[in-house]
């Protein structure tokens, strides 16, 4: 199959990496696979090592204009006509609006459309009535030019059969690529967390996130907690590996609080993942998710989790709910963060969770979504 996978952003994040992943694999397995992207220069380097066609699209950004979407259903269109897909698979909300190009093209392919989670539609999402129930009727409208919409967690297609998106679709988990992340040992790993930031580490007990920092990861939650969770643990530091437009924001609340020598914005780092066998406790405040990529790789590297009950996170941490806390709730965050000291075999536990969530499985499940 000729196959077209379309992310609105090419930078570090979730669906990105699922992306590649799934790429690779399809490669692998003979496809003939393009990515394209807008801005961000992660997909396209990953691309180029694996000689995986990679496109820039013009058009296709983070924004609220309509006018830059009825652009982009034309950059499309002129892009498959040119390329002849069999499939065109959409990641993200912005790139739906390809779906209508793709239908005005003379191929007329497939259509597939991930949901890596409810984005604005959320319920724990902030923001006006009206500006939600607008975005809803956009989708609506969007969604019919979709053939097969796909949902990554089971609490996620719940929640959009309720709001009337859709009500058929397939459910595919995300999944990693197991044998792809060579985590670091402990020690090395904070040695070269060490090399890259010029923390000094010895002695820490690390808790430490790997994401955007934007609204959706909700960082500010676990900043403005840090002094309580400092009085539990006294040698604690806070990593926080990323980019993104709150970035501002957090060293603005950092200073407030006075905490520049407790919390270390890491900044983007390639293969970041590598690095959380660095980590005591590996935290995910967020205000929604779909099924989070580095909380998966976080399970496979045995390390000890604390994670908002959000979209898919209960699927993932099923095995060991102590490892999750109600949203924006502090009190129970330091509960839990008490107890998980007297968790027995949470490593373990871990890393076979983990299990369950393989790159096989998806690019599997992708195909016959793709054959259907």
């Amino acid at each position: 199959m000729n196959i077209l996978l379309v992310i609105t952003k090419g930078e570090v994040g979730g669906a990105q990496m699922l992306v590649r992943d799934l790429a690779f694999a399809l490669k692998e397995k003979g496809h003939n696979v393009t990515v394209a992207s807008g801005g961000g220069d992660y997909l396209k380097d990953e691309m180029e090592d694996k000689e995986i066609c990679f496109l820039r699209l013009k058009f296709l950004k983070r924004t609220h204009n309509p006018l830059n979407g009825v652009f982009f259903i034309f950059e499309i269109r002129k892009l498959i006509n040119n390329m002849n897909f069999d499939v065109v698979h959409f990641h993200s909300s912005n790139a739906l609006f390809g779906a209508i190009g793709a239908k005005l093209s003379r191929t007329k392919p497939k259509t597939v459309f991930t949901l890596h989670g409810l984005s604005l539609l959320d319920k724990n999402y902030a923001a006006p009535r009206w500006i939600k129930i607008c975005y809803l009727w956009l989708f609506k409208f969007l969604l019919v030019y979709i053939d097969h919409p796909v949902f990554i967690s089971r609490l996620n297609y719940a929640e959009a059969v309720k709001l009337g998106l859709r009500v058929k679709g397939e459910i595919v988990p995300n999944g990693i690529n197991q044998g792809g992340i060579l985590f670091l040992g402990k020690q090395e790993a904070r040695g070269e967390l060490q090399k890259l930031t010029g923390a000094d580490l010895s002695g820490k007990y690390i808790i430490g996130s790997i994401g955007r920092l934007a609204y959706p990861k909700n960082y500010e939650f676990i900043i403005n907690l840090l002094s309580q969770i400092i009085y539990i643990k006294k040698d604690c530091l806070l990593f926080l590996i990323g980019d993104g437009p709150e970035k501002p924001k957090y060293r603005g609340m950092i200073q407030r609080h006075r905490l520049e020598n407790r919390i270390i914005l890491a900044g983007e780092i390639k293969n970041a993942a590598r690095l959380l066998k660095a980590f005591d406790l590996f935290v995910l405040p967020s205000h929604y998710e779909g099924l989070s990529i580095t909380l998966i790789e976080a399970l496979a590297a045995g390390t000890p989790i604390l994670a908002s009950r959000v979209g898919g996170t209960p699927e993932l941490l099923e095995s060991t709910p102590e490892q999750m806390f109600e949203p924006n709730n502090a009190g129970d965050f330091i509960e839990k963060f008490r107890s998980l000291f007297a968790v027995q075999n949470l490593s373990e536990k871990n890393i076979a969770q983990s299990k369950k969530y393989g790159i096989d499985a998806v690019v599997n499940n992708y195909l016959q979504v793709y054959s259907g």
